[in-house]
């Protein structure tokens, strides 16, 4: 996937309205091709990342800390230690048209403006910080004279921007040959997305086939003197955006491989394309806030993983939001009561309210009266009608927002289960099925008259022997805990959840027999284990008969409601039972 010319313009984008005006406070490596920072603006920290990676270059901000990867410090982060921590960021803005550099101008109290460079361009990547002057303090990879270099870049030096392309500008820049131009690009014939990468600035592979899919219908579509019209409105579609601002940032699936790539406009030639909440999450939840580098992970399902991961993440996101609109829209007790009762006097008493009076004061006996504000936009009539408007309302609030609360609460553990789901999975159709749930709640959508071809999640719960012959079962996912529990359970067996924890059912078929200890013990230490509290100590287990155990309101797989329940401690390792 690319980080090109147009997502750079979208991120700068979102830059302006996050951080600029903000004060750097902290600056680290997280890694040997990256800069992070830390800055304070709009009344919170944002975590700021620009990577030089070879095949990961990227600009985004981070919903996580960033972390000290380098112990050494560079003279690049000496540098931006002296002239950018403490400093203002004023400009962030794109200094050359359709090409990969962003400019972070900074102005620092004591030793005043510098610009930060970062240069995503693929192997060319790079990180500079500039003087006033424009010239070189530091560079992150340093360039000297040579054969193969494009440019020379070392301090001291003036700053040298990247080689013109010397191609076709991807919108009208006025010249009156450019149709005649663009017309000979097709002309050419071959693949469309190719002619567009070969012959046209701003221009990355994935750019390139979006355009192709809008112009020919196929990504891999032929190129040809009569789609002239058709290529220039979808050029002016895409590389208008920057004018505009009608950003579609989002994560591309696949329907075998899952999260392919990212965008900031809709991908239509991807199997899917699910829309993220800014250019940031989508960038970070293809690369998993790290160097996507197969070979640097041990979980060959990282890619697919992370991406499901941020998709969780927005969704709980927006459950937050929802929670904290109810809350401040849910009225006081009593509020409608005493709302009624004022628009009440008020209309009892209407005629002897005065021009310009302040307010209504209604003796209610034992030095007990009652205060109402008069309105003075409005006859008291009026103001007594919208009284008793806004009790009613408040009447229904008070009824309706507590039932959605608890919707809400239910899905919000939901997502937390799903979040435990995810990291239990153990190949790509258990990880799609989590990616499927979030659909099926609601809070992916779905392209219209578009089915995905998702493999099935056949896998089963997990089964173990107790040394007494039991069987103990293991629910990995809400799926499979809502059959461990409501289709293989009995009413009399065994049933294991760590508490306030999403996490797995277990069940012990035991059929109202006595149980060990030991076995009891072990059953716990799965449920403990297949949690979000594997290997910590002292993990509090609830232990009740499946009889108990009803599924919660709501309807979502997996949740359910216990009682006359016990507590074991246990530590969160396997207990060495044998599978079976």
């Amino acid at each position: 996937m690319h980080f090109d010319a147009l997502t750079l313009a979208a991120m700068a984008a979102e830059l302006n309205t996050t951080i600029r005006g903000g004060r750097v406070q902290q600056i680290l490596l997280p890694d040997a091709h990256s800069v992070g920072m830390e800055i304070y603006a709009n009344h919170q920290r944002h975590y700021l990342l620009l990577s030089a990676h070879p095949q990961a270059s990227r600009v985004h901000l981070s919903s996580q800390k960033l972390r000290r990867g380098v112990e050494k410090e560079t003279p690049l982060l000496l540098l931006l230690k002296k002239y950018v921590r403490g400093a203002l960021l004023e400009v962030i803005e794109l200094p050359i048209a359709y090409e990969r550099v962003l400019a972070l101008g900074f102005d620092h109290p004591d030793h005043g403006p510098t610009t930060l460079l970062a240069e995503p361009m693929g192997r060319l990547s790079n990180l500079l910080l500039l003087d006033a002057g424009k010239h070189i303090l530091g560079v992150l990879k340093r360039v000297i004279p040579g054969e193969n270099a494009q440019r020379v870049l070392l301090p001291k030096r003036p700053y040298t921007p990247p080689p013109a392309q010397h191609k076709l500008p991807p919108l009208d820049d006025g010249d009156p040959d450019y149709y005649t131009n663009l017309t000979a690009l097709l002309a050419e014939g071959g693949r469309l997305w190719r002619a567009l990468v070969d012959g046209m600035e701003g221009i990355s592979p994935t750019l390139a086939r979006e355009i192709a899919w809008r112009v020919t219908g196929d990504a891999s579509g032929d190129a040809g003197p009569e789609q002239v019209v058709a290529l220039a409105a979808a050029l002016q579609e895409l590389w208008g955006l920057p004018a505009n601002g009608g950003w579609t940032p989002g994560l591309a699936m696949d329907d075998e491989a899952g999260v392919s790539g990212f965008a900031v406009y809709e991908l239509h030639f991807a199997d899917d394309f699910l829309p993220t909440e800014s250019v940031s999450v989508a960038v970070a939840g293809f690369y998993g806030e790290a160097e996507r580098d197969p070979a640097a992970s041990t979980d060959a399902y990282a890619g697919m993983r992370n991406g499901v991961a941020v998709l969780i993440q927005q969704a709980e996101e927006r459950v937050v939001r929802q929670l904290a609109a109810m809350a401040a829209e849910e009225p006081e007790a009593g509020d409608p009561a005493h709302l009624r009762t004022q628009a009440e006097w008020l209309l009892a008493l209407h005629t002897q309210i005065q021009p310009g009076q302040r307010e209504l004061v209604v003796p209610l006996g034992d030095e007990e009266r009652l205060v109402i504000p008069l309105s003075g936009r409005e006859t008291a009539v009026e103001q007594a009608e919208r009284m008793f408007d806004r009790a009613a309302k408040l009447e229904r609030a008070a009824v309706i927002i507590p039932e959605r609360r608890a919707q809400v609460e239910a899905d919000r553990d939901y997502l937390a289960q799903l979040q435990s789901d995810l990291a239990l999975a153990q190949n790509q159709p258990e990880i799609a099925s989590v990616r499927e749930a979030l659909r099926e709640a609601g809070y992916l959508r779905q392209r219209p008259g578009r089915t995905l071809k998702v493999a099935p999640d056949r896998s089963k719960p997990l089964r173990f022997l107790s040394t007494e012959g039991f069987a103990i079962l293991v629910g990995r996912n809400a799926r499979q805990n809502e059959i461990v529990t409501f289709d293989e359970a009995g009413p009399d067996d065994l049933w294991l959840h760590v508490r306030n924890v999403p996490g797995s059912h277990v069940v012990i078929r035991n059929g109202g027999q006595p149980v060990s200890e030991e076995t009891t013990q072990a059953a716990a230490q799965l449920a403990a284990y297949y949690s979000r509290l594997r290997n910590e100590r002292g993990v509090a287990v609830a232990v009740t008969r499946r009889r108990f155990v009803s599924r919660a309101p709501g309807g979502r797989p997996g949740l359910v409601h216990m009682r006359n329940e016990e507590t074991l401690l246990v530590e969160g390792v396997l207990p060495g039972l044998a599978e079976g």
